[in-house]
């Protein structure tokens, strides 16, 4: 219960945000629940009063029954249409709200996911963060269309027809409340078991969603070791999994309709015998007891449909709370309260003791220590694993240390908000990521105000203007998702233009040419001459030969700063980096 009050809290200032639409749509259906409530009466003056004529009629129709006949039909049918106006314009306005209520916790989900640190997202399957965005946050139409409203509207049916049948015969109606005691247990009991395969239903399904993503993104991989049969059969077990859940969920439901409509059908017959049992002693006419089961049906059927409300709710809550788990989520990266912008940035990067590990007690970096002057190139070198994309993670503000600090321009890098940080850094990373629009697009996404020209100048500084020229439409040529209609080259080349556009004082090569040809690699590398100039540049490479000319090369050994010099210098040691040169080159 107190889990549902706060699922209920959460949600009420989306709904408050929809609340004229909601607050209109409420009123019509309310208006539309007063409409519905004197439909009975025109069958009992049509029974008694017409048919039967052990009534009079009333003054207000004609004196001849046909014509009365005509009038009270006549009466009906507008009582039906006004119903049906009213309930077709509240259930326009009702699920546009709802609509707009998911439309705006989607965007507030997506948004909250674009701020958690790559700590959330690196933890998370990116398929599950998919679904929960796509999927889960129709929940809360769900509690508003399908439970708020209900609710509201149920219980004002309740109270109306119990009012008009406590007026008609309070004996007869205490009777047919009878059944509420069973009704209540009966959706106290189904709910609970609804619920608990919700969850496991909605678990499954977002299971399916991240398997999907994960295979369809490593789709080349996959037909490369011709795995599409085992791909497709762990996709066919999960799926048959969700299908199984959301069975067990579905008869749990139905189990749930059929014992409530049984115990409401119990209820319907046993007031048509008692009522039937009057009639023939004289105590009830017989439109009056039509119009009395008719109240029993509207009586029954929102406590009937108080069963649906409940599972339908308790169906979204699932969701819902996956949904506030996001949300709830604070960011491990976050600007101090005294945080101020970078604004002018010269570029000197200082890693004092720095101490680091994505797991507290597995360090993997351990009291590093170095300085980079604009101007100036560092290399990290060493093998796989030692931490040194790490340490750029750590200036770019991804993480935080646990120990030491990590300073430009001499202040502690926290004390800045990071998105200002971060537009003094560009980045070259070893796989460039390009976005599935075009060329121009893709190098202006660190800078998207820049001009036309500027972009052409960037892409000719970086060596990319030759290849987009021979495209069919230019810098307007689309690139595909995550650019597939390139080479690894051409992406590199894009990576590297962006870089230029942006022009910050400090940029960042993670491994820019691990992956790329010896001329494709020469290309790169002169563009990447050009880039460095007056610029702090710290550059991540396995293959040496990216890094001859760096002012200073740092070997990485299990976290630590193994050995520092200069390629000349290192060579001359003797140590890691000469083995490491050796390895590759052969003593050349």
């Amino acid at each position: 219960m107190a889990e549902t009050k706060q699922i209920w809290r959460s949600a009420w200032p989306l709904i408050v945000a929809q609340r004229r639409d909601a607050s209109l749509g409420l009123v019509l259906s309310l208006l539309a629940v007063a409409a519905a409530l004197y439909l009975p009466w025109p069958m009992k003056v049509i029974v008694d009063s017409i048919l039967t004529g052990k009534a009079p009629l009333p003054l207000w129709l004609p004196a001849e029954k046909a014509p009365a006949l005509a009038v009270v039909c006549g009466i009906l049918l507008a009582m039906h249409f006004l119903r049906g106006w009213l309930s077709t314009w509240s259930t326009t306005l009702l699920v546009r709200a709802g609509l707009r209520m998911t439309h705006d916790l989607r965007c507030r989900v997506y948004e909250h996911l674009q701020k958690l640190s790559l700590v959330f997202h690196e933890k998370r399957p990116v398929g599950d963060s998919i679904y929960r965005v796509t999927w889960d946050t129709y929940s809360i139409q769900t509690l508003f269309n399908n439970g708020f409203v209900q609710i509201i509207g149920s219980g004002v049916t309740l109270v109306g027809i119990m009012v008009i049948m406590l007026r008609f015969d309070v004996t007869l109606t205490i009777l047919a409340l009878a059944v509420a005691p069973a009704l209540g247990w009966a959706i106290k009991f189904y709910n609970r078991k609804i619920s608990a395969v919700s969850i496991d239903y909605h678990d499954r399904e977002s299971r399916v969603s991240a398997l999907i993503q994960e295979s369809l993104s490593a789709i080349r991989t996959i037909q490369a070791f011709a795995r599409e049969e085992d791909e497709v059969q762990k996709f066919g077990t999960g799926a048959a999994q969700s299908v199984e859940s959301n069975v067990r969920m579905t008869r749990e439901q139905v189990m749930s309709s059929f014992v409530v409509g049984l115990i409401t059908a119990t209820g319907t017959v046993a007031m048509l015998w008692i009522g039937g049992q009057r009639v023939l002693a004289g105590r009830l006419s017989v439109g009056e007891l039509l119009v009395f089961i008719a109240y029993v049906g509207m009586l029954y059927g929102p406590m009937s449909s108080l069963s649906g409300i409940a599972a339908a709710v308790q169906s979204a809550i699932t969701p819902f709370r996956r949904v506030q788990e996001i949300l709830e989520t604070a960011p491990v990266i976050r600007d101090l309260p005294a945080a101020r912008p970078l604004d002018i940035c010269r570029g000197v990067v200082r890693f004092e003791r720095v101490t680091f590990g994505y797991e507290p007690s597995k360090p993997v970096l351990k009291e590093v220590d170095f300085e980079v002057q604009p101007g100036q190139m560092v290399a990290l070198v060493g093998a796989s694993g030692v931490g040194k994309s790490t340490l750029l993670s750590l200036l770019l503000r991804f993480y935080d240390p646990q120990q030491g600090r990590v300073l430009v321009d001499g202040q502690n890098v926290c004390e800045f908000q990071y998105r200002s940080l971060r537009h003094q850094i560009s980045i070259v990373p070893q796989e460039p990521v390009l976005f599935s629009t075009t060329v121009a697009e893709n190098i202006a996404y660190g800078r998207p105000s820049a001009t036309r020209e500027e972009i052409i100048n960037a892409a000719r500084q970086a060596e990319a203007d030759g290849f987009v020229c021979a495209m069919e439409h230019g810098y307007d040529t689309p690139v595909g998702e995550r650019g597939v209609m390139l080479s690894g080259g051409q992406r590199q080349r894009l990576a590297l233009a962006r870089a230029f556009l942006k022009n910050s004082p400090v940029l960042i090569l993670d491994e820019p040419t691990a992956a790329l040809d010896s001329e494709t690699e020469a290309a790169i590398l002169q563009a990447m001459e050009r880039l460095r100039k007056n610029r702090t540049v710290l550059v991540v490479a396995h293959r040496l030969s990216t890094v001859r000319s760096a002012d200073s090369l740092l070997v990485m050994h299990e976290g630590q700063i193994a050995e520092r010099g200069t390629h000349a210098e290192l060579l001359a040691r003797h140590g890691r980096y000469a083995h490491l040169y050796e390895l590759q080159f052969g003593g050349r």
